[in-house]
Order: C-alpha cells, then sequence, then structure tokens
C-alpha cells in the first residue's frame, strides 16, 4: 500500500503540467451602431414596467428577432443591424397591447456609425394601441370587478332563499 502511493506521488511529481484552457467574459459598449430605444406607457402616462417585448427584423416579421421585458420605466432598446421597418409589439399579459413600426433608414444607420446621434431623431415611429374589451366590464379596475362578482354571487343566493322559503 506504501508503494502505491509512493509510485502515484512521484508520478504526479514527474508529470508535466497541463495547459487548462477556461474561457472569461468581458463587456464593451456600443456607441457607433444604431440603437434603437422607446418607451412604453398607459393613456395615463404610467409605465408599462416589466411587460413582455418581442421585436421583429425587416427580413422575418414571423419570428422574433430578440424578445425580453421592459424595465422599470417602460424602456426597452435592441441593435437595429439593418435599415427597414423594424416592428415591435410590448403586451404586459392582462389586455393591453402596443404595435410599433419603427423606420430605420441607411442614412440613419451612415450618421450613427460615423458618430452623429441626431439621426435618431429623424425616425418617424407609428404605434398603434390595441386593447381587449371585456363583454361586461370594459376597462374596470380588478377591485371594481371583484365587487360585483362578489355581488352578483350574494344576490343569486339571497334569490335561492328568498324563492324556497315563499314553497
Amino acid at each position: 500500500m506504501k508503494q502505491t502511493f509512493l509510485i502515484a506521488a512521484l508520478m504526479s511529481l514527474l508529470a508535466p503540467p497541463i495547459t487548462a484552457f477556461a474561457h472569461g467574459t468581458d463587456y464593451r459598449v456600443i456607441e457607433k451602431d444604431q440603437v434603437v430605444a422607446a418607451e412604453f406607457f398607459y393613456s395615463d402616462m404610467t409605465p408599462m414596467r416589466y411587460t413582455e417585448v418581442l421585436v421583429f427584423s425587416p427580413e422575418n416579421d414571423k419570428v422574433e428577432f430578440q424578445n425580453g421585458r421592459t424595465d422599470a420605466n417602460g424602456r426597452f432598446a435592441f441593435f437595429a443591424h439593418l435599415p427597414g421597418d423594424w416592428k415591435i409589439e410590448v403586451n404586459d399579459g392582462m389586455g393591453h397591447a402596443v404595435h410599433a413600426a419603427i423606420a430605420v433608414s441607411p442614412e440613419t444607420q451612415e450618421a450613427n456609425s460615423a458618430g452623429d446621434n441626431s439621426g435618431l431623431e429623424k425616425k418617424k415611429a407609428h404605434s398603434t394601441v390595441t386593447k381587449k374589451n371585456h363583454a361586461l366590464l370594459g376597462d374596470a379596475s380588478t377591485v371594481v370587478k371583484l365587487f360585483l362578482g362578489l355581488s352578483a354571487m350574494i344576490n343569486l343566493f339571497l334569490g335561492m332563499y328568498v324563492w324556497k322559503r315563499k314553497k
């Protein structure tokens, strides 16, 4: 047993070191490329916080180019590597959605590559807001919906009680 340990120790001392390959991480700030940033909000100017965002490139309007969520201020940014109409869909999952089309022109990309950010202001953003209308309650708040639901159940049970007592 001592011999086995001694042989293993000698072999480990005499063995050449092996280079270990690993990868690290880093970052860079992109300043000269076309970055599109948009802000999404409700009609009362409240930001659409942490809502789902889908971005579609001019090449493919079926599969999203990028997806993510807005930040705490309702903002979302992406890198537009091609000129054309970029479509953005924002959906809060509660019936409110924004469908925006942002035109990115080749001139805007060239201006931004040269470090000129004035091209960003020339873009036109066309957005349409679609709301799902709930059949009876429309845009009522959750508290109002809860109150009306409980009231309907209480009235139903009271009506059944009165009807049963009359018999």
